[in-house]
């Protein structure tokens, strides 16, 4: 490759990478087409981009991106896949894709600027989303005023019952 196509290719892998808060490399040797697209389509649902660039590029795209430590996980057939938004989303695709297709092997990344190993890829892959610890923190704020509703409540709903009760009787009474 000439320099300048070089350079454009760097320049344009080093947008990709620039602001990225989730960066990770896995090996998909003798993956289908089929399979590639799927993987591809599920990481695009989730903002993420899943790219095979060349590791010399790619390490030096990272470098001007100010991505320290990807360098060590670029060696041999590598694919990355870049997340500038949610770091558990991509982690999740790509380890759960994983377990159903063996040619898939992710071999770590870049998180948050720190280093990640397999197992670090995984345990982020365990962890709730977004959206889920949003819905807890709601519930669990919710939870209190929910509770002062119901003690307040109470007494009211209480005299209801026994309202609806002493009308039973008297109809009954009535009827009798």
């Amino acid at each position: 490759m000439p320099t300048e196509e070089k350079a454009r290719a760097i320049a344009e892998f080093g947008a990709v990478l620039k602001g990225a808060t989730a960066v990770y490399v896995s090996r998909n040797t003798g993956l289908t087409v089929e399979e590639v697209t799927e993987l591809r389509r599920q990481l695009r649902g989730v903002g993420a981009v899943h790219r095979v660039v060349k590791n010399t590029l790619a390490a030096r795209a990272a470098a001007e991106a100010g991505i320290a430590g990807l360098e060590k996980f670029l060696s041999g057939p590598t694919v990355i896949t870049v997340s500038k938004s949610d770091i558990v989303a991509p982690a999740k695709i790509l380890t759960d894709f994983a377990k159903t297709h063996e040619k898939i092997q992710v071999v770590g990344g870049v998180v948050e600027g720190k280093a990640t190993d397999p197992a670090d890829v995984k345990a982020i892959a365990e962890l709730p989303s977004k959206e889920q610890l949003v819905a807890k923190l709601l519930g669990s704020l919710q939870a209190p005023a929910t509770g002062m509703v119901r003690v307040l409540n109470g007494p009211a709903t209480n005299l209801v019952r026994v309202l609806q009760a002493i009308t039973d009787k008297r109809q009954a009474a009535e009827a009798a």
